[in-house]
């Protein structure tokens, strides 16, 4: 494909995407999938359809994501989270707070529902927590929307989970409404202005192996999305290859195994210490 150069520019104007992590023959595929299913056989003329078109820019998009995702898939994490829920909730003079966490991407709903479900193992009012989800591609946002899930979804020997919030019906498992109702699902682009205007800052951020697929200034950009949308008080979860990307920045890591956890507000530089003269070495 001459123009895989172009079309990959053209992604990461849109969504972030760095293809050299994902690869140009992924980004190729893609392409040429679409083309095929609207009928073209020529990149220039597709690569002016992106241009013009809003609605196959988003089908390009949706060719491009391969969701991997599961509930449950950092157990540790949302124990923290779950353990530092308390502590903000339960604390003398929080009895009216409600916790606010995002989820971002939220791919297919299985992290956002899993933030739900281990509040509310943990003992935290379903009223008091609100988790928005967000996610690029809109086909993930409507799947997560039905909340009925196979059995790739359900991974590990822990799933007493599934007992617990499932229905087991002819497609799979449906998640309770007691879970749903507290998650808030939207198609957004994280880099979009206009994405959850006038949210109020939220207790906890989760973004996983997003920031991967990004080259170095769009991480730049995307971590300072993130804090700008949490507390000042506020922790971020990423994924384990991410870590590097916060302490980077001087974010503080949360003393919690395996959480992936950091606060939003970096620690303050280390001043380093005067120099001492010949004199004072030499103790004179």
């Amino acid at each position: 494909m001459m123009l895989v150069d172009d079309f990959s520019a053209v992604l990461k104007r849109k969504m972030g995407l760095d293809s050299g992590s994902i690869g140009a023959a992924a980004v190729e595929r893609a392409v040429r999938h679409r083309m095929q299913s609207v009928g073209s056989d020529d990149e220039h003329d597709y690569l002016m359809r992106l241009q013009t078109s809003p609605a196959e820019m988003q089908q390009l998009i949706e060719a491009v994501i391969v969701p991997e995702t599961w509930f449950f898939r950092y157990p540790e994490s949302q124990a923290a989270m779950a353990a530092l829920a308390r502590e903000r909730l339960f604390a003398p003079g929080a009895e009216a707070r409600q916790l606010r966490v995002l989820s971002v991407p939220c791919s297919s709903g299985e992290e956002p529902y899993s933030i739900a479900m281990a509040l509310l193992d943990a003992g935290v009012p379903a009223e008091r927590f609100l988790v928005d989800a967000v996610d690029i591609s809109e086909r993930m946002v409507a799947f997560a929307r039905r909340a009925c899930y196979g059995r790739n979804s359900f991974r590990g020997e822990s799933l007493s989970y599934r007992d617990r919030y499932f229905t087991e019906t002819a497609d799979g498992h449906q998640l309770t409404e007691h879970v749903t109702a507290r998650v808030r699902l939207l198609a957004g682009n994280l880099f979009d202005p206009a994405l959850l205007p006038n949210a109020a800052p939220y207790d906890f951020v989760f973004c996983r192996n997003l920031l991967i697929y990004f080259d170095a200034p769009t991480q730049e950009r995307a971590v300072t999305v993130l804090r700008r949308f949490a507390r000042h008080d506020g922790i971020l979860f990423v994924g384990p290859a991410e870590t590097s990307l916060m302490t980077g920045r001087r974010l503080p890591a949360v003393p919690l195994a395996r959480a992936f956890a950091f606060r939003a507000e970096p620690a303050p530089p280390t001043e380093a210490a005067p120099a001492r003269t010949a004199g004072a070495a030499s103790g004179r």
